[in-house]
C-alpha cells in the first residue's frame, strides 16, 4: 500500500542558512517523482525531513494524511507528536542512501534481516526469509553470505535497496544512489528502480543526476534551485519543453556536460 505525501509551507534553516524556503508539494499514492537541481538546492534536505533525520523549522509534513510532527485536535489545535507517533509514521518510509551504510561485520543476509527482526519484531527465521526474498529480487541470490568487503559497489547498493524494501515501506526515498558508483554499474541499479516504479506498490521520490532516467521512468519531475521548487511538471513535459528559464539553463548545462 502506497501513501500520499504533503508538504505545506515547509522551511528548513541551519543557523543563518535557509536551505528550504516555503516548499508546497503534494504527491499522490504510488506516484514516482524525480527531483533534480544543482548541488545545495535543498534536494537531499527534503528527503531528510521526510525520513525524520531532521525536522522542519516551520511548516507541515503529512504522510498518508497524518501530520508527521503533530497529532490530535483540529487544525491549529494539535499538540506536539509523541515519539510513538513519529516512529509509526517513520515506519512507512524507507530510504536508500548514496553511501550504502552497510554493517561491515555482517553478511548481506544479516544486513537486510536486521531491521525486520529488531524493528518489526519478526523472528530470526522470518526475518531471514524476508531478507532472502528481497536479495533475490535485486539479483543477489548467490550473495547471502558475502560480507560488504567482498561485494562491488553496485552489489553493496543492491543490498541497500533490499534492506529498505524488506521493511515494506509505503514511501521509498532514493538519495542520488548511483552517484558513488562506477559508470558501468549504474545501469543495473537504474533497472531495479525502473522495475520498482513500474510495480506502483510504493510512492517513490528519487533525487538523481540521471536525467534520462528521470524523464523516462518518473511521472513527475521537480526542479529545485536555491531552496525552492522552480518547476513541477510531468517528466516528459519538463525535459522537452521546460517553462522556466532557470530550468532550461540547468538542463542545457547538464546535457552539454555529459
Amino acid at each position: 500500500m502506497a501513501a500520499s505525501i504533503e508538504l505545506h509551507n515547509v522551511h528548513k534553516r541551519y543557523g543563518d542558512l535557509e536551505v528550504l524556503k516555503g516548499i508546497d508539494l503534494k504527491i499522490e499514492p504510488a506516484q514516482t517523482v524525480s527531483v533534480i537541481g544543482p548541488s545545495g538546492s535543498g534536494k537531499s534536505t527534503l528527503l531528510r525531513l521526510l525520513m525524520t533525520l531532521d525536522r522542519p523549522t516551520a511548516g507541515v509534513i503529512r504522510i498518508g494524511g497524518e501530520s508527521l510532527w503533530t497529532e490530535g485536535g483540529a487544525a491549529g489545535a494539535e499538540r506536539p507528536a509523541s515519539a510513538a507517533h513519529v516512529r509509526r509514521l517513520r515506519g512507512k518510509v524507507g530510504m536508500v542512501f548514496q553511501h550504502f551504510n552497510l554493517f561491515p561485520h555482517m553478511t548481506a543476509l544479516a544486513n537486510v534481516a536486521e531491521a525486520p527482526r529488531y524493528v518489526l519484531g519478526l523472528s530470526r527465521n522470518e526475518a531471514n526469509e524476508r531478507a532472502a526474498e528481497y536479495l533475490r529480487l535485486v539479483g543477489l541470490g548467490e550473495k547471502f553470505q558475502a560480507y560488504p568487503g567482498q561485494l562491488s559497489g553496485g552489489q553493496k547498493q543492491r543490498v541497500g535497496i533490499a534492506r529498505a524494501l524488506a521493511m515494506r515501506p509505503e514511501v521509498m526515498l532514493f538519495d542520488e544512489v548511483t552517484s558513488a558508483l562506477d559508470p558501468e554499474l549504474v545501469g543495473g541499479i537504474l533497472a531495479i528502480m525502473r522495475d520498482l516504479a513500474a510495480q506502483r506498490t510504493m510512492t517513490m521520490i528519487i533525487v538523481t543526476h540521471q536525467m534520462s532516467f528521470a524523464e523516462q521512468s518518473s511521472d513527475r519531475t521537480l526542479f529545485f534551485d536555491q531552496g525552492r521548487i522552480v518547476e513541477d511538471a510531468p517528466s516528459a513535459e519538463l525535459f522537452r519543453q521546460p517553462r522556466h528559464e532557470r530550468t532550461r539553463h540547468f538542463l542545457e548545462a547538464v546535457i552539454e556536460g555529459t
